[in-house]
């Protein structure tokens, strides 16, 4: 992300979208009734009975829900319009921003919070931070998703019947050699879309290590600097990223990985949870007490509780934040999409890792 004129003191900021993490920021930072100006395309239509142009043009919309489309890595920004071309458009009528890598945004509020500031300044500072492509891999059976700061996004299942032994070995051969080809594509397709920084090949039994054989005999004369890793796990289904998640073994390979580090932080709130729970607290009203107390190690919160906007749900979970952050502890904003995130939900979407046992 770029940020090309900071006035938030006055309530504006004006930023230019360069990456699906620089989404997932704004998608967390702007809430309803917040203000929104960008360039956009509307259909105009001149004559009655015409299905109408598209015509570029710029409008401010003042926000009524915004969405996060993972699969078509967009974000969509509904609201109604406040201003824009008179011969084209009336004030009230709705619109929706298509945001993504490339868009030019201006965001106003009547007050930007220190918590939504210091978000898209930690992601000016990882704006190095590239993708990591994840392939659960089986016999027969691969799901492919990108990694990426903030989120996982599936992006193919691949399927294909592999021959027992009845067949001929040929024509089992053949149609592993199809099923890898098929792979190798979409992963092809992704390195020439994206910065990758890491392939990370994961599975059950000797398939990872056959089909990373496979590729490499395949590239040996392509300039590909990326590395690829094998990891164990239990299926090609694409829980088995997420397990490669919890478990730790990315963080070894892409230690500054935001993502990895929250399904950890989850997984041992989980743990503590089943055999020491003095040493977490759950809900907003123990969490805020903790707050108060200088008592967290660990904060762990929903996206969904950061885009509340009642000023005093908002007020209640900027004292959290800041009383946390004020005594050193660490904020770790779970994505509702992935599974730690789902998790936290059902223990009031806000839990802590505590320095000491409380009792309240």
């Amino acid at each position: 992300m770029q940020v090309l004129v900071d006035k938030t003191r006055n309530g504006e900021l004006k930023v230019l979208i360069e990456s699906l993490d620089d989404l997932w920021v704004i998608y967390n930072i702007i809430r309803e009734n917040d203000q929104i100006k960008g360039r956009t395309f509307r259909r105009v239509v001149m004559r009655e009975g015409d299905s109408g142009v598209r015509k570029p043009m710029t409008l401010l919309l003042n926000i009524q829900k915004v969405e996060f489309h993972e699969f078509t890595n967009r974000l969509r920004v509904l609201g109604t319009i406040l201003e824009g071309p008179e011969d084209w458009v009336s004030t009230g009528q709705h619109h929706t921003f298509n945001l993504e890598p490339g868009s030019k945004i201006t965001i106003f509020k009547e007050q930007w919070y220190r918590n939504d500031i210091q978000r898209i300044r930690r992601n000016l500072e990882q704006k190095s931070t590239s993708s990591v492509l994840c392939i659960a891999i089986e016999n027969g059976l691969a799901n492919i998703a990108m990694l990426t700061n903030y989120s996982l996004t599936p992006i193919s299942e691949i399927k294909e019947n592999i021959p027992g032994k009845r067949y001929s070995k040929q024509m089992h051969k053949e149609i592993v050699e199809k099923f890898y080809n098929n792979v190798i594509t979409v992963i092809d397709e992704n390195l020439a879309k994206y910065p990758l920084s890491l392939i990370v090949i994961c599975g059950p039994g000797f398939t990872k290590e056959h089909f990373v054989e496979t590729y490499r005999e395949k590239h040996e004369k392509k300039s590909n600097n990326v590395k690829m890793a094998a990891i164990s796990a239990s299926s090609g289904e694409i829980s088995a990223i997420y397990e490669i998640l919890r478990n730790g073994s990315i963080s070894t390979l892409k230690a500054d990985f935001k993502i990895a580090q929250d399904e950890m932080m989850m997984q041992q709130f989980i743990e503590f949870l089943g055999k020491d729970n003095d040493m977490i607290m759950y809900g907003l009203d123990q969490v805020k007490q903790c707050s108060i107390m200088g008592a967290i190690e660990h904060l762990l919160i929903c996206d969904v509780l950061l885009r509340v906007s009642e000023k005093e749900s908002r007020a209640e979970i900027e004292e959290i934040l800041n009383n946390t952050e004020k005594n050193r502890g660490q904020v770790h904003i779970l994505s509702t999409m992935n599974p730690a995130g789902e998790q936290l939900e059902n223990y009031g979407k806000i839990a802590a890792i505590l320095r000491y046992k409380v009792n309240l």
